[in-house]
């Protein structure tokens, strides 16, 4: 298979995509934090999970870290909104948890690929 851009430009996209919709929900539902806001759940984890789940595809050695990668954007993101954030460790645990979670389909999508596409 082809490949369409560089793992540098897959990075870029993934952690755009993460600042990008934490930015996003933050301003649409006025929040200072974007998960707590419905929308975050509804629009950003989804859209987080799919642009993972395409990296994966793509680049499937080490799927994990186009899971991980835009949470880390999100944990930036957030600071950069909020620098006195007092619940910061609680936050970086938690953004890590939402990245294991969408780890799961990122490290499904890449075996599938490996399995009916292989290199």
């Amino acid at each position: 298979m082809k490949k369409f851009f560089s793992p540098l430009w897959a990075t870029i996209l993934a952690a755009a995509v993460g600042a990008g919709t934490w930015w996003y929900v933050a301003a649409v539902t006025h929040r200072r934090e974007a998960w707590d806001a419905d929308l975050y759940f509804t629009l950003a984890f989804p859209v987080i999970a799919a642009v993972a789940m395409v990296l994966a595809f793509l680049y499937p050695w080490k799927p994990w870290r186009w899971a991980m990668m835009p949470f880390g954007a999100q944990a930036l993101a957030g600071f950069a909104k909020d620098p006195t954030a007092n619940l910061l460790p609680l936050g970086l645990i938690m953004f890590a948890f939402f990245g294991a979670i969408c780890a799961i389909p990122a490290l499904f999508v890449a075996r599938l690929r490996a399995r009916f596409f292989p290199a």
